[in-house]
């Protein structure tokens, strides 16, 4: 029986894999951000003020390079420049295809029309079946909850159940922060859904790229003149902090650990397979 519910993870398996693979993200600024975040959580654990000062670091690093004469102020043209320059980049990575169109087509996403970020090494086959075999013992043993070998009907179910549960759950936490979210914010992610759905050039990313930071340029420039200090870049860090830190800290323990992660073992807490 083992041996079947081993194959069947490993078929699903792949299907994630791939999955997985579709959606990565590419490697930059906001990778450094989550590996910091993933060192604090993985040591003693990470608390409000921690990721607060993690977010006022990389506020203040993006200002900096912003900043490129130096006088502590930062102009529209200066953020517009930077997004229309970003755009390219990004637009780059997102694989257009020959006719420099990126299309989102359903499940299927965008890379059909080629590779997100830098091209990686093809792994062997003897890398793939061990990556695969890696990710299936690690399905069985979330499964195996009592660590006695093998998967009962009972722990199979429960862990269907834990996986729909989980997947309700982040449901609903995207629809929180969709409501967090202002409203012109939101209109701006319907805008883009709409570019990738009917097939979005250079030029219609550039725009919708130059009018997202025209839009959060004027949410900071609190006193309205045109230009945005450090203090303005700054603002409000600590309250979206607050809002991140809320949704990470699932048992709500003023920390975010590796225990708040919902799937660790197929469940919430100690992550530990009882063996009684």
């Amino acid at each position: 029986m083992k041996k079947l519910i081993i194959i069947a993870l490993a078929a699903s398996g792949a299907a994630v894999a791939q999955a997985q693979a579709e959606t990565a993200e590419p490697r930059g600024s906001r990778g450094e951000f989550r590996a910091e975040m993933r060192a604090l959580i993985a040591g003693d654990g990470m608390d409000v003020a921690a990721l607060a000062n993690l977010m006022h670091e990389r506020a203040t690093a993006r200002f900096e390079a912003l900043d490129a004469d130096g006088d502590g102020i930062v102009t529209k043209d200066d953020v517009l420049a930077a997004a229309a320059e970003r755009a390219q980049s990004r637009f780059e990575r997102m694989g257009p295809n020959e006719d420099g169109i990126v299309k989102h087509e359903g499940r299927k996403g965008w890379r059909k029309h080629g590779e997100r970020g830098e091209r990686r090494q093809p792994l062997s086959e003897e890398q793939r079946a061990e990556r695969m075999q890696e990710r299936t013992s690690e399905r069985f043993a979330r499964l195996d909850t009592d660590g006695d070998g093998m998967i009962s009907p009972e722990e199979f179910q429960a862990g269907a159940t834990g996986r729909m549960e989980r997947f309700a759950e982040h449901r609903e936490r995207r629809a929180e922060r969709r409501a967090e979210m202002p409203e012109e914010m939101r209109e701006m992610h319907a805008q883009f859904r709409t570019l990738m759905r009917e097939g979005m050039n250079l030029d219609a990313f550039s725009g919708f790229a130059r009018d997202r930071a025209s839009a959060r340029f004027d949410a900071l420039d609190a006193d309205g003149n045109g230009e945005l200090t450090a203090d303005e870049f700054t603002a409000g860090v600590s309250e979206r902090a607050e809002r991140v830190f809320a949704r990470m800290d699932r048992n709500e323990d003023g920390k975010v650990t590796s225990d708040d992660r919902p799937n660790r073992a197929g469940k919430r807490g100690d992550g530990h397979r009882s063996k009684d």
